[in-house]
């Protein structure tokens, strides 16, 4: 009502100690819409970022041998399909039934779609992040980690995805 977020979500962005301070001092309103304003372009910058790897481990890099990606294993199983680019929630309703989700990372507003795909593959995530357990717990194999995959995959390729030793090999 006094117009410090533009949406309700936009508190998760707010810096807790300034949320708890300006609700007892309302001079510090216009700080508190400043600061979550603030971190929420930064939040968007990030998504549209490509997650650094640490390339000296090698469960993260990109493994050249017979053109497989190669990734962290997160959830088991073998399964080919359709790569089928997801970035946002904007993307879910073109999401083709049966495809291989790929995305720079998922969270739970993102579980509809599991339940649609073949398979499920990240730029970023192991076996804790919120893919790879979604993923086991539907049955679906799940390879994380896999560096720069939406701009080596274009949408409509076909893979193999195999979570039992993270690879992603291209068909």
């Amino acid at each position: 009502e006094a117009g410090i977020v533009d949406e309700a979500m936009d508190v998760c962005f707010a810096d807790l100690e300034l949320l708890v301070r300006a609700v007892g001092d309302a001079t510090l309103l216009g700080e508190l819409r400043q600061q979550i304003a603030a971190e929420k372009l930064e939040y968007a910058a990030a998504c549209k970022e490509t997650p650094r790897h640490d390339l000296s481990v090698a469960a993260t890099s990109v493994a050249d041998a017979e053109g497989a990606l190669k990734g962290i294993p997160g959830s088991p199983g073998k399964v080919r399909g359709k790569v089928c680019h997801v970035r946002s929630t904007a993307d879910f309703a073109g999401f083709v039934q049966g495809s291989v989700l790929v995305a720079r990372t998922t969270n739970p507003a993102w579980t509809p779609l599991f339940f649609r795909a073949a398979a499920v593959i990240t730029e970023s995530g192991g076996p804790l992040s919120h893919g790879a357990v979604t993923a086991r717990e539907l049955g679906l194999p799940a390879v994380m980690a896999v560096k720069d995959v939406l701009n080596r995959l274009p949408d409509g390729t076909m893979v193999e995805v195999d979570g039992h030793v993270g690879l992603v090999t291209l068909l």
